[in-house]
């Protein structure tokens, strides 16, 4: 017994075969590319404190996170980092780096912080960090445990 087959459908059908799983292979790499935590980093400064007497009567730096991935990730350290010129900021080379030993005395780091979920840290606005974010560039620094660079956000000094 012998089967009659037509070479076309035999190129079609192995045309489509390709075609199919190279959009799968594809949306397979896209779906690993973009799972994981996302991370939103958001400064604010200028904030003044109501109800917490640890903070009464200063100026702070008001640093918030959230998760929108798909995953958890865990926050390790919160840190300043000062560039005298937008050309030491390029080179990466900061003359002075901080850091926020407890930015938070509810959510103390590490913290793991799920999808969906916010972070909140506080650091104090002193005269100092007024200066240098006024002169150069005042950078905040969070780092978690999913990247190794860190996430960044220019901090731009506004009073209360």
């Amino acid at each position: 017994m012998s089967i009659n087959t037509d070479t076309s459908t035999i190129t079609l059908v192995a045309w489509w075969g390709a075609i199919l799983s190279t959009i799968i292979f594809c949306w397979d790499v896209y779906k690993w590319r973009t799972s994981g935590p996302k991370i939103r980093l958001s400064v604010s400064s200028g904030m003044e404190s109501i109800n917490m007497p640890l903070y009464e009567g200063k100026t702070l730096i008001l640093v918030n996170v959230t998760n929108y991935g798909d995953r958890p990730t865990t926050i390790t350290h919160l840190a300043l980092k000062f560039f005298p010129n937008w050309i030491s900021r390029l080179r990466k080379k900061a003359s002075k780096a901080f850091i926020v030993p407890q930015p938070s005395p509810a959510q103390q780091l590490p913290y793991e912080l799920k999808q969906g979920t916010v972070w909140s840290g506080i650091a104090e606005q002193s005269a100092d960090i007024e200066a240098m974010a006024k002169t150069g560039h005042l950078i905040c620094e969070l780092y978690h445990s999913h990247r190794d660079k860190p996430e960044s956000k220019r901090i731009n000094i506004r009073h209360p």
